[in-house]
């Protein structure tokens, strides 16, 4: 039995066992064939690549266009001759930046377009040849099914692209708006942050440049986001600060003295500034207040805003302020009058103090202690000195009537303004830039004024007694004059040729100080004079003087109106008539003998018209004349 059952597990043995050899060698015939087309398939495309290679040596590969321009198969020779034939021809029109529905068009000689054909060249010729054995495969297939289209960018001036798209950049760009902390009265907000949106230049300037050679000339703008640098978790970390500053008063002490600030009026003082955290993360953010880009806002007390209000608030018993040097003169002699140091609160000491205190947390004592400082006037003793202003260069004094009061007020006002104006070698002084604006809060007043060629009232009238007197010292000194103009009509008690007018927003008087020293006006005046000095370090300028005769004299007009309150045939001269006239007055500025300059003033002035009133009343019998 045993034998018998071993003999029927050897014959199912035998039985199987067939059949698996025949399986197995039913299947190698399938992988062999796949093996062999696999093998044979490279074996061709090398081959292929081995012909192409062999084919395409020193020539661009087949199939390569630069810029629409079919290259392929050309040597480099050949290839930058035709892409010079061709590619200027396309780069001749305008390429349009669009935006939403804004268009912005670019003329190629507006940014000097040109080519550089040995890059383009090199380019080409890099497609197969370039990277690895699998790149340069993949280059050639598509060269071979006509996919190797390069761009062919122009060269541009890169100064003049990027003012263009600097303007585009402005047109599309929206600047990106940090969060902020809005404080009114004591209570506090915050301003939510908005990212910003720029164009993304790289991007651009690169499609711009090739679209000169591409069919399609529109390039479409690109844009990319600003990110703000205080987001408003950063905000609100600061308005939390600011909320612990205005919790309570706070207290200033100098010695036995003390001042009291309100919130109301820390908040006037508090202001923010951006700083940086050295690059805070997210979950940073979420525990320090500061925003992802790693800056954080934080509020301060303002210098500028405590120098303008704490002193007011300190009185004017606290220090005393700095006085300058200042030159003083007297019949042609200067002196100097020493500057002083002046002592007052230590501003940059005692609003960092403020800070420091009111950033506390709650419960801790909120005083402040004041220091003092001194501080240095604008010129010293010192500084004067060395300006060289010494002696008197030349002076000039006009006479006026003092019975008109608002006249002489504006004089006055005037020469006080101009009093003490200095200028540096080499700079040029304006009469208008000097003492700005007349206006009735200086303390100028209406007066007659001549305006169009006639007397009307004016604010600050009699301001061209100064100018007058003032041109009159300079033309004496032979400082370069570089502007003046002649009043509208002759006026005959100023020098003949002379005058000078000046208006604010019209004519100036202007000279330079062509000196190695500073120059000063100095001013004096009465009721009835203004002299009108320059002082400094005399340039040793000798000045002769010429003046012409009258020429191109026209007769004035005469405009009559009636007055029923004079009697019939009276005639009253208002406004004397003036002739009209021209000369020329000419200074010759010499020094040690040598002619320095040689100026020409020509003043032309027009007729002014005599102003009469004819008298229409009836005169009565009583008088003994007959009535109409």
């Amino acid at each position: 039995m045993t034998t018998d059952s071993h003999s029927t597990r050897s014959g199912r043995s035998t039985r199987r066992t067939p059949g698996r050899s025949r399986a197995v060698s039913s299947s190698m015939p399938w992988q062999r064939v796949l093996l062999l087309v696999a093998v044979g398939t490279a074996a061709v495309l090398l081959l292929a690549v081995a012909v192409d290679a062999a084919s395409s040596v020193g020539r661009v590969h087949p199939g390569v266009t630069v810029g629409t321009v079919k290259v392929g198969g050309m040597n480099p020779e050949a290839a930058a001759a035709a892409l010079e034939r061709q590619l200027p021809a396309m780069a001749t029109k305008p390429v349009a930046l669009s935006h939403k529905s804004k268009t912005w068009n670019i003329e190629p000689k507006n940014i000097a377009v040109t080519f550089d054909y040995p890059a383009l060249v090199s380019q080409a010729m890099a497609v197969g040849r370039s990277g690895s054995a699998s790149r340069s495969l993949l280059q050639r297939i598509a060269a071979w099914t006509g996919r190797a289209d390069l761009p062919a960018p122009v060269v541009a001036d890169q100064e003049k692209l990027a003012a263009f798209l600097d303007s585009v950049a402005d047109d599309v760009g929206v600047a990106p708006q940090d969060a902020q902390v809005a404080i009114k009265g004591t209570s506090t907000s915050v301003v939510p942050a908005s990212d910003g949106v720029s164009i993304d230049r790289s991007s651009v300037t690169s499609d711009t440049l090739a679209a000169f050679t591409s069919p399609k000339r529109t390039v479409k703008i690109k844009t990319v986001v600003v990110p703000v640098k205080i987001n408003d978790r950063a905000a609100e970390q600061a308005r939390l600060d600011v909320d612990r500053m205005l919790a309570e008063p706070l207290t200033v002490v100098y010695r036995k003295k003390t001042w009291t600030f309100a919130p109301r009026e820390i908040a006037k003082l508090i202001d923010f500034r951006v700083a940086q955290t050295g690059g805070a993360t997210q979950t940073q953010t979420d525990t320090s207040g500061s925003s992802p880009s790693g800056y954080s806002l934080q509020p301060f007390v303002s210098s500028a805003e405590a120098s303008k209000t704490i002193p007011a608030k300190l009185g004017t018993g606290f220090g005393k302020p700095a006085v300058n040097a200042k030159f003083k003169t007297s019949n042609g002699n200067v002196t100097i009058v020493p500057s002083r140091p002046g002592v007052g609160p230590d501003i940059a000491l005692l609003v960092t103090d403020m800070t420091t205190a009111l950033l506390r947390e709650p419960g801790h004592k909120r005083t402040v202690v004041l220091s003092t400082n001194t501080s240095e006037p604008n010129l010293t003793t010192e500084a004067a000195r060395q300006m060289g202003i010494v002696e008197r260069i030349s002076t000039y004094t006009t006479t006026y009537g003092s019975s008109n009061l608002p006249r002489v007020n504006n004089i006055h006002t005037l020469g006080d303004s101009l009093d003490g104006e200095l200028v540096a070698p080499g700079a040029t002084f304006s009469f208008n830039g000097a003492i700005g604006e007349r206006t009735a809060a200086k303390g100028y007043q209406e007066a007659a004024a001549i305006v169009d060629g006639k007397l009307v009232p004016q604010l600050g009238g009699g301001i061209c007694q100064v100018g007058t007197t003032l041109f009159n010292a300079i033309y004496l000194s032979g400082l370069p004059v570089k502007e003046r103009h002649n009043h509208s009509f002759y006026i005959s008690h100023y020098p003949k040729g002379r005058d000078a007018t000046v208006s604010w927003g019209g004519p100036d008087l202007k000279f330079v100080n062509d000196t190695e020293n500073w120059v000063m006006v100095s001013v004096a005046y009465s009721n009835s004079s203004i002299t009108i000095s320059l002082y400094g370090s005399d340039p040793g300028y000798e000045v002769t003087s010429k003046t012409g005769p009258f020429t191109n004299e026209k007769p004035f007009g005469t405009e009559t109106t009636k007055d029923p309150k004079l009697g019939t045939g009276i005639k009253v001269i208002d406004e004397s008539g003036i002739t009209g006239r021209s000369c020329v007055v000419t200074r010759t500025v010499s020094k040690s003998g040598k002619i320095v300059r040689t100026d020409s003033f020509k003043s032309v002035y027009r007729p002014k018209q005599q102003i009469v009133r004819v008298g229409t009343k009836p005169v009565s019998s009583k008088d003994g004349t007959s009535t109409r």
